[in-house]
Formats: structure tokens, sequence, C-alpha cells
């Protein structure tokens, strides 16, 4: 643990595209409280890690006016350690509405895909019935694009739908992105 905090310390930031990295960071300071010296280091290091929307949107501070507007149909799913994990909730929303795509907020966005890393291989029947409601929700919004953060909720999202036969491109947020972006 010593030697990842001391690599990490020797760059300026990471942008993270899976969120299961930045929670278990978030955690090395309680972890390491009876070591204070690593702990405040581990502290540090978790500061300079930041899911990709957040570094998007809250330190890029990325635009509407750098996107086409277009009227494709976009909903959202938020990873379960996005959202409740690391309590990020408004900048994927926030640079999707920026992004000139048309959002349209799924009724069980913050509900998990049923992936949930072994989970869907432990418990496949529970995780498919989960994946099962929440494509009909994505569904429901009438959105040609369902995007995320995660890459294991791509995974989830993606097989179901295509093994549904489903009209629904699902995508990382990053790739939404930069579709739309207007050429510099």
């Amino acid at each position: 643990m010593q030697k990842n905090i001391e690599l990490h310390l020797a760059h300026a930031r990471h942008i993270l595209f899976h969120k299961s990295y930045k929670a278990t960071n978030k955690n090395y300071p309680k972890l390491l409280s009876e070591r204070p010296l690593l702990a405040s280091k581990a502290q540090l290091m978790a500061e300079k890690v930041l899911p990709f929307s957040s570094f998007c949107n809250d330190v890029l501070k990325i635009k509407a006016s750098d996107f086409n507007s277009c009227e494709t149909h976009i909903t959202y799913h938020a990873p379960c350690h996005l959202c409740r994990g690391l309590g990020v909730k408004n900048a994927p929303r926030d640079l999707i509405r920026k992004s000139g795509y048309e959002f349209v907020p799924a009724a069980e966005e913050e509900t998990c895909c049923g992936f949930g890393g072994t989970y869907s291989a432990n418990f496949p029947s529970i995780s498919s019935e989960i994946l099962g409601k929440k494509l009909e929700d994505a569904q429901n919004t009438g959105a040609g694009i369902l995007v995320t953060e995660c890459p294991g909720c791509i995974m989830q999202l993606r097989g179901g739908a295509l093994k549904k036969g489903m009209d629904l491109k699902v995508i990382h947020l990053s790739e939404a992105l930069k579709d739309n972006l207007k050429p510099l």
C-alpha cells in the first residue's frame, strides 16, 4: 500500500474510468489511521484521484458551447460505486446536459444494473432479473443511447441489450462526449 501511495503522489492528477479504484483510495486514510504519516499521504493521494465526470465538469469546466447540438436522446445509468460509494451525482448529469444531446433521465437512474463485480457470476438469476428491469427502465425513456462511467456496468447493460435485441447503444460517458464534441 505504501508503494502505491508513493507512486501516485509523484503524479499531478489521476483520472479514472472505473470507480472502484477511487472508492478503495478513499478508504486508505481510514485503513492507515494507526500510521499517521502514511495516512496523511494516503489522504493527499485520494484527493488527486477523480472520476472522469468530476474531472471534466469540476476541473476542466467543460461548457455546453464545446458541443454540437443534436436531437439524439440519451439516458444515464449511475454506477453504484460512483453515486453511492463516492457521492458523485451531479457531475455526470451536468456533463450530459451540456453535451448537446437531448437528456432524458430514467426513473430508476440510480438503481443497480445487477453486475456488481462477482455478483452477476455468483447470483446469475437475480442479476438477470435486476438487469431486465434496468433495461426496461432505459427503454421507457425512448433514448437511443445509454451512458455510464463503469466498464462493468457497460458490459452488463450492453450484453443485456444485445441479448434482448434492443436498439440501445450502451457506451461510456466519455465516448458520448467525444462523439458530439465540436472540432477545435
